[in-house]
């Protein structure tokens, strides 16, 4: 009888060892699904913030979180898919990361708290219906760069400048709000926007062909079909164009820029993951959440690696700027 025992005391061990090898006895407080765009430097900079920032701020309070963690493949479908298994699966919260990611998990539910971040205009996306006061279940961060400073750094790169090309995906309603303020700034101080805008990456080396010779400086604002191929703009660039090229964000101008003046995309995603702290556990309610900026004062990086492969000597009233 006691082998018998002994026997079914060892089985019912090695269940519950099994069960908590797989994280059975270990349930998170919270799961927040996490939908991205597309993987490229910002976004995933985004990403790891929010993670590392709710992750921490829950455990000083004792508690745990389980994150779902998917990228689209820069597809909107993809986007819906993955966020309608979120809703399947009743996540406590969702983060979107890209206005495209945002917009497709605020169409499949208006009852699980939704936190964007890498959104450059949530207003135009149709997000919330003011940046105070979103009055939906949708808030977030804004990734919105400051694209008058960076117009006004191509000026100081290229002193008299009077022709500029924007790079930009005609898809992305936020890249189609900063090409508004950019066309805006040019206006306001006699300098020619040639709007260069693609469908798909493919278009590049069509665009750069096309390029009036009298096109003195290229301007990409944060358009993630654009960030995820950096490299082939500098590659059609070097081959082409050879021109100077401010993006609207540093994890792109690392790749393909001279330099501009850029947000921390790692911050910036902290600052959504405090924003999810304050939902999950404080009991905030989304709707009443105002849309934030970004804390801090934008940064200027300068890139003289791309500079020296494009032939271009960086001006020493902008170095000294950086010192």
């Amino acid at each position: 009888m006691k082998k018998i025992f002994a026997v079914i005391i060892s089985i019912v061990l090695a269940v519950m060892s099994l069960f908590v090898a797989a994280g059975c006895f270990n349930k998170a407080d919270y799961v927040v699904g996490i939908v991205q765009l597309v993987d490229h430097v910002a976004l995933d900079a985004a990403n790891k913030g929010f993670q590392e920032e709710l992750t921490a701020l829950l455990k000083e309070q004792g508690k745990s979180v389980k994150f779902l963690n998917n990228s689209a493949s820069n597809d909107y479908s993809t986007c819906t898919t993955i966020a309608n298994t979120y809703v399947s699966k009743k996540v406590d919260l969702i983060l979107a990361i890209a206005t495209p990611a945002a917009q497709a998990a605020a169409s499949v539910t208006k009852d699980i708290p939704i936190l964007f971040t890498a959104v450059t205009n949530p207003v135009i996306a149709e997000l919330v219906e003011n940046w105070d006061r979103p009055n939906t279940n949708v808030s977030g961060t804004s990734d919105l760069n400051p694209v008058e400073k960076q117009i006004e750094l191509i000026t100081e790169l290229v002193p008299n400048v009077k022709k500029i090309a924007v790079l930009y995906d005609t898809d992305e309603v936020n890249s189609l709000y900063q090409v508004e303020l950019a066309e805006n700034y040019c206006n306001q101080n006699n300098i020619a926007l040639v709007k260069a805008g693609i469908t798909d990456i493919n278009d590049l080396l069509t665009k750069f062909d096309l390029l009036d010779d009298d096109v003195q400086a290229i301007y990409i604002p944060t358009d993630n079909t654009l960030a995820n191929g950096a490299d082939s703009v500098h590659s059609f660039n070097k081959e082409k164009k050879k021109l100077p090229i401010v993006c609207g964000e540093i994890g792109m101008n690392d790749k393909c820029g001279v330099a501009t003046y850029g947000i921390d995309y790692y911050q910036l995603g902290r600052q959504t993951g405090k924003m999810a702290f304050k939902i999950l556990f404080e009991g905030a309610k989304v709707a009443e959440m105002p849309v934030e900026l970004y804390e801090n004062e934008p940064t200027l990086k300068i890139n003289e690696t791309v500079a020296n492969e494009l032939g271009f000597k960086i001006p020493q009233k902008v170095l000294d700027k950086q010192k």
